[in-house]
């Protein structure tokens, strides 16, 4: 009989968490169907809700279990495309970033725990705290152990122009706080209809109404803002776009491929655009330009059709004989073909252009596609063309990911942002595109345009308001191609005013990561003080 009922209860306790484990896939589904490929952005506004249900009835840990679940989800679908260069690390970078979400699911379990859902009060509290509790989880994913800031929630809603135009003063930060608190107000209206019953009287809602005043608020300035018309100056940029495959990049046979394709593409792109500026993509030699007397050849013919080149090359650095450091730089030939100007790419990506620790754990090298490391530059380069007179700064591939790297350009002096990118590395998945969506909150956070060159993948303009105009595509829509594109830019004057996210930076998500260290605190005073309660009653 003992027996019998063991299993009944175990029984009875996997019919209660069925429906808990379907809710949490749920979530995890929605979110990831937010984003690119699907790019169902409506999705993101209702993705929580299934897990906010979950959660007041949950204790902290289950709900730390079930968000972990919700996280594994979203980032295996969402991330995917890792598999062309590391099925390991597809993995466990999934899991890094699910206890992020599951972090998040604890907290909300516990504030709802502590607080409960009906009460006004504790339905303001939950709707101003949990929102900054998300943010300062997100901003810590993006900063942590250097920081991954791939697809944050606000990324879902890059084409939503005039709601994103908050992140002028929020960074994308803000844009996932609205998301959130959207989520929060539908999820708690939801759960007191649960709680009340079919029975139960029509309530006011002031959670409804705080998350919809809100939302309305963005979308209205987001509409003024984008409507305001600035006086700028026009740039006319030629993107080259060679479409080389990665396993063909540092083939010797595939040498003269390369050359070939850059050589005609941008004569073509000259003659028929006349831009201001050519712009090849990241690595787009085989080899150092500065040290390679063809590289140095090309660069020098192409340059003297009448266009300075932006060429994304290797770059040496001999400290002493014998030992060198190596980069991974933009180089800015003028119209003679002589480099004028240099940046080095100062975020570089653990496991993808430097081994950590390598010299004391030599088997991390077995996990990575490279097999030398770069080193990091020091600060941003800020390039200047003649003709039209424009400043601009480069964001080497996954750097536009990285806010502070385009706010620190912008402060700098950039009136334009360069994008030079090789997302060859997983062939035609959507990672071009999803990579292509953190430019579009680089430009609104800085009121600064875009441009972006890449090998193969997404290679456009992105106006100062997010808007992507001059996609590089053929007649079917599609982006991996071979070809070149003219895009128009409009960059701001001289004189125009910086941005409040140019000028203050992430405060809005310091804000959030605040919110995240007092709820830490609190969660170990509750902790402590239970613990001392109990010690009591065990000596009395």
């Amino acid at each position: 009989m003992l027996r019998g009922k063991q299993v009944n209860g175990a029984d009875g306790e996997l019919r209660r968490s069925f429906p808990s484990v379907m809710a949490a896939t749920a979530s995890g589904l929605l979110l990831a169907a937010a984003f690119p490929p699907l790019e169902w952005a409506e999705a993101a506004w209702i993705a929580w809700i299934p897990l906010l249900l979950v959660c007041p009835r949950s204790s902290p840990r289950n709900a730390f279990r079930l968000g972990l679940l919700a996280g594994a989800i979203f980032w295996l679908c969402t991330l995917f495309w890792l598999t062309h260069v590391t099925w390991p690390g597809w993995i466990l970078l999934s899991l890094y970033c699910a206890l992020f979400m599951a972090g998040f699911t604890y907290a909300a379990a516990w504030l709802m725990r502590e607080w409960g859902t009906e009460r006004f009060g504790a339905t303001f509290g939950l709707m101003l705290v949990l929102p900054l509790v998300w943010v300062g989880l997100e901003y810590l994913r993006c900063v942590l152990f250097t920081g991954f800031a791939w697809n944050p929630l606000g990324g879902s809603q890059y084409a939503n122009i005039n709601l994103i135009q908050i992140a002028a003063w929020t960074g994308v930060y803000g844009v996932s706080a609205l998301i959130m608190l959207l989520n929060l107000a539908l999820g708690l209206t939801l759960n007191h209809y649960i709680r009340q019953g079919l029975r139960g009287r029509p309530a006011w809602h002031p959670e409804l109404m705080i998350g919809f005043l809100v939302l309305a608020l963005a979308l209205w300035t987001g509409n003024r803002v984008v409507a305001q018309d600035r006086h700028t100056v026009s740039v006319r940029t030629a993107v080259v776009q060679p479409n080389i495959p990665q396993y063909e990049k540092w083939t010797k046979d595939f040498v003269d491929t390369i050359y070939e394709r850059l050589s005609s593409l941008t004569r073509m792109a000259i003659h028929a655009g006349a831009p201001d500026m050519v712009i090849w993509p990241e690595t787009a030699v085989p080899d150092y330009v500065r040290q390679s007397r063809r590289s140095s050849e090309l660069v020098r013919d192409m340059a003297r059709l009448g266009a300075p080149i932006l060429v994304g090359s290797m770059d040496i650095e001999w400290v002493e004989e014998g030992h060198a450091r190596y980069y991974n730089s933009s180089i800015l030939f003028d119209r003679d073909g002589a480099p004028v100007e240099v940046y080095d790419k100062q975020h570089l990506v653990m496991f993808g252009e430097y081994i950590p620790l390598r010299r004391f754990l030599p088997f991390l090298t077995a996990m990575t596609p490279i097999e030398e490391s770069f080193d990091a530059g020091a600060e941003s380069t800020v390039f200047s063309l003649e003709e039209p007179a424009v400043s601009f700064s480069v964001l080497i591939c996954f750097e536009d990911t990285v806010a502070r790297l385009a706010r620190r350009a912008v402060r700098k002096g950039a009136r334009l942002l360069v994008n030079q990118t090789n997302d060859a590395w997983f062939e035609e998945s959507i990672a071009a595109w999803q990579h292509m969506t953190h430019s579009v909150f680089r430009a609104v956070e800085n009121r600064t345009p875009i441009v972006r060159a890449a090998n193969t993948g997404v290679s456009c303009g992105i106006d100062a308001h997010g808007r992507i105009h001059d996609l590089l595509v053929d007649v079917d829509g599609n982006t991996f191609i071979k070809g070149f594109g003219i895009v128009n830019s409009r960059a701001p004057a001289e004189d125009r005013a910086w941005t409040f996210y140019t000028r203050h930076g992430d405060l809005f998500a310091w804000t959030g990561l605040i919110a995240v260290v007092s709820l830490l605190g609190a969660a170990w005073r509750r902790a402590r003080q239970a613990a001392v309660e109990a010690r009591t009653e065990g000596s009395t």
